[in-house]
């Protein structure tokens, strides 16, 4: 949940809300034609009566004229036209059109994403294992114009990884949710939960990675002006030491809790009800956002309470987004929730004993999203937008240059318009409803053998024209979308095309159409595209000579013809089939590293899957591997030790080492090489290694080696 543009954003014609403090009967908000956007997301990859969060927008972002929409939904649509595209889209900010160029294939949700500060990259974090067919666990950088992973950007975290918020301040991308180690361009380490990488590179900061335990990291905001970094979750513990209600502030400079600060105040006596959802910080307020349900303004001098606001009797509070001179806040509120705002902590009942209940200072009715003055702290009790949601609320806040506000959760009303998952308000009188002038008849300038270019009059408008759609006559299904005045059509299959032009302005306004344009393409069309890449080999059953596997089908412009399986080791044809599944038999004991390729009639192959490694241990394997080369200690620096040692030999294969202390005789590292750069904990050890194969049988040991680190 990252802070979006820092520009002023004040929200559309929605601030009729008058009169609350007062007595009176608030107005109710007006909406103007261009909130409720032309596509939206639905559906969720959660079974009805799943006990995780039912809602299908998790993560708004923007690059350019791209909105980016992450979540668990499984498919756009326009309320009449659904096409299958999960857990990340990308929809025009000025027109809000579904951009169909833009279709990243993720195995699992999204619930976090961030641009890089050039533009060049699009940050993504959430609960997936594979990326446009690729091994890709929890966090990935995407090219935003293609959607292909960025594979200069070295960053991935291991650990069944969920990764819930990402912020971006100066040179580092912080990443915080759930995940156990760290693999880089600078090395790999353990990690808990929260840590950073350089924007550019992908390389992690190996001497910052605070130990937080107890549960999982929601939110995390850096702060320039402090030095700090703030996370906010369901965790107990950082660096050993117990926190208050699942928030920390640690130090941006060395990954410990900052000195001098308070401690959260929590309004509940229920230990299961003390976690928070989002963090943000601006203007030397930090935002607290989480259960039993709350909205906390701290001063980030010493995190003191500024601001205590509380909606009644129910609704957690769960995305915050600074917008311009404004935070917003999501929850799921619903219509019978009360806000009420105080200088000091607000309680639901009887204050426990000792406790003072803290004067409220401004109440009134709220709903799915709040409003607060990002200065000063004060709730707006103004406004109170006309939008429904289905249980879960506002989950993702983000502003656009265009004054306008885009929310994301399980939406289903804005006004009395249906909407799916996304709106978007605009600022009341800044609205451009004028259409642009129709453009001049699309003109056939040369058809080619599979492909056309065309060229049309540029049209009008009061504010600016900024593109072009060209539709097919027979469906009027978009072809294209150019920002001039002309276009060519690629990939045409020999036949009869007819077609017309729509100009459309930044506030979404097309004009009226052209007329119809006719053209044949009759050229031989020479397929030189490759497949897409299959799905990742996935193991079944593992004989004494034989394996099984299957994968996800490929794609392909024309038709996908067959699958070739590949011996890693010597990149040969091993095996090929017609189907997604093989059988390979016949396999002498050994271990084995295989991948595939999809084919198509034209012989063009995909690009390759990961490589999957499978021992055949023939009918029974109980020899040990041979002792491996006596350790040799190649570097020291602190706790980080440098080590190698000759490799082992088996008559199968030899799968890994383990490094045992012979004080204890327990294993302080594994690894699948025979070299490598370890971090252990500070102390004098005496080291020896032992190989070990696929059926567990272990080496006799090395001799011993004594070092101290740290």
């Amino acid at each position: 949940m990252v802070a979006g543009f820092r520009f002023r954003l004040v929200l559309i014609a929605l601030l009729m809300v008058a009169g609350i403090l007062t007595g009176t009967s608030p107005a109710a908000a007006e909406l103007g034609d261009n909130n409720n956007l032309p596509w939206g997301v639905d559906g969720t990859d959660l079974p009805d009566g799943s006990r995780r969060i039912q809602t299908e927008v998790w993560a708004i972002e923007q690059i350019g004229n791209r909105i980016f929409v992450g979540g668990r939904f499984q498919e756009v649509t326009d309320g009449q036209v659904s096409i299958p595209q999960p857990y990340l889209a990308a929809f025009s900010q000025s027109s809000g059109q579904y951009i169909t160029s833009f279709t990243p294939q993720f195995d699992g949700a999204v619930y976090s994403l961030a641009a890089s500060p050039d533009g060049a990259r699009l940050f993504v974090g959430g609960e997936f294992d594979v990326v446009n067919g690729q091994p890709i666990d929890g966090l990935v950088a995407l090219d935003p114009n293609t959607g292909a992973v960025d594979a200069g950007w070295t960053g991935n975290v291991n650990g069944a990884p969920v990764i819930r918020s990402l912020d971006i301040v100066g040179s580092w991308l912080y990443v915080a949710g759930s995940f156990t180690s760290v693999v880089s361009s600078t090395g790999n380490n353990s990690a808990s939960r929260v840590l950073r990488f350089d924007v550019t590179t992908g390389g992690h900061d190996p001497s910052w990675r605070p130990v937080v335990t107890g549960g999982s990291i929601w939110g995390v905001a850096a702060s320039s002006d402090a030095d700090r970094v703030y996370i906010a979750g369901y965790f107990k513990e950082v660096n050993g030491t117990p926190v208050v209600g699942g928030f920390a502030a640690l130090e941006a400079s060395t990954p410990v809790l900052a000195t001098g600060v308070e401690d959260l105040q929590v309004n509940t006596g229920s230990t299961s009800r003390q976690y928070l959802y989002d963090v943000v910080v601006a203007n030397g307020l930090v935002w607290v956002a989480g259960s039993q349900h709350f909205v906390q303004v701290l001063n980030e001098t010493d995190l003191s309470l500024e601001k205590f606001h509380l909606a009644h009797p129910r609704g957690d509070f769960q995305d915050l987004e600074i917008v311009g001179d404004r935070v917003y806040a999501g929850c799921h509120c619903r219509t019978s929730a009360v806000m009420k705002s105080a200088n000091g902590v607000l309680w639901f009942g009887q204050p426990p004993s000792g406790e003072e209940d803290a004067p409220v200072i401004a109440e009134g009715s709220t709903t799915w999203v709040s409003a607060f003055d990002a200065f000063t702290g004060d709730w707006i009790p103004t406004f109170r937008p006309q939008i429904q949601a289905a249980t879960a609320g506002v989950w993702a806040i983000h502003g656009d240059p265009n004054d306008c506000v885009w929310f994301g959760g399980d939406l289903t009303y804005a006004g009395s318009s249906s909407v799916d998952g996304i709106v978007r308000l605009c600022e009341a009188g800044t609205v451009d409803i004028e259409r642009p002038s129709v453009p001049g008849r699309v003109m056939v300038d040369q058809v080619n053998p599979d492909s056309v270019d065309l060229s049309w009059a540029p049209s009008t408008d009061d504010v600016g024209v900024v593109g072009y759609l060209i539709f097919d006559t027979a469906s009027n299904a978009v072809l294209a979308e150019v920002p001039s005045a002309s276009a060519t059509l690629g990939s045409l299959a020999p036949a009869t095309y007819s077609v017309y032009a729509k100009a459309v302005d930044a506030a979404g306004n097309r004009s009226y159409r052209t007329g119809f344009t006719s053209f044949t393409v009759t050229g031989e069309v020479v397929d030189t595209q490759r497949p897409s890449v299959p799905g990742a080999l996935i193991v079944g059953t593992v004989g004494p000579d034989s394996v099984s596997f299957s994968w996800s089908p490929a794609t392909d412009n024309v038709a996908v013809t067959g699958y070739l399986i590949f011996d890693a080791e010597t990149n040969t044809v091993f095996a090929e089939t017609a189907e997604t599944s093989i059988t390979l038999e016949g396999l002498a004991p050994q271990v084995y590293r295989f991948y595939a390729r999809a084919v198509d009639a034209a012989g063009n192959r995909s690009y390759r899957t990961g490589i999957r490694t499978v021992a055949i241990e023939g009918d029974n394997d109980t020899e040990r591997p041979s002792v491996p080369g006596a350790l040799v200690v190649d570097d020291i620096s602190g706790s980080t030790v440098a080590l190698s040692w000759g490799q082992s030999t088996d008559n199968v294969g030899v799968v890994g080492y383990r490094i045992f202390d012979f004080a204890d005789r327990q294993v302080v590292i594994e690894t699948m090489t025979n070299a490598g750069t370890f971090d252990l904990v500070p102390g004098t050890y005496q080291l020896y290694a032992k190989a070990f194969d696929a059926a567990g049988n272990e080496s006799y040991r090395t001799g011993l080696r004594t070092i101290t680190v740290g």
